[in-house]
């Protein structure tokens, strides 16, 4: 079984976002830089994965996204 940080990498990779636009679909706090940094350690094991967020994945791979979504378009 893979580990939940490897999950999130391919899961991130599968929706074709970069490590900031997951972020910003998490609705995590902070600088670009910070939030794509966040998530990237998250996806090393630097960082717990929490249960919210990986309900949130399987939400966003089934087609769901946070009210005014756009894919294409950067916070």
């Amino acid at each position: 079984m893979s580990s939940p940080a490897a999950e999130l990498k391919l899961a991130r990779r599968i929706l074709g976002w970069d490590a900031f636009t997951l972020g910003r679909a998490l609705r995590l706090s902070g600088t670009p830089e910070k939030i794509a940094a966040r998530v990237l350690d998250m996806e090393a094991g630097k960082r717990d994965i929490s249960g919210p967020v990986q309900v949130a994945l399987e939400a966003f791979l089934s087609g769901w996204r946070p009210n005014a979504w756009q894919d294409d378009v950067a916070a």
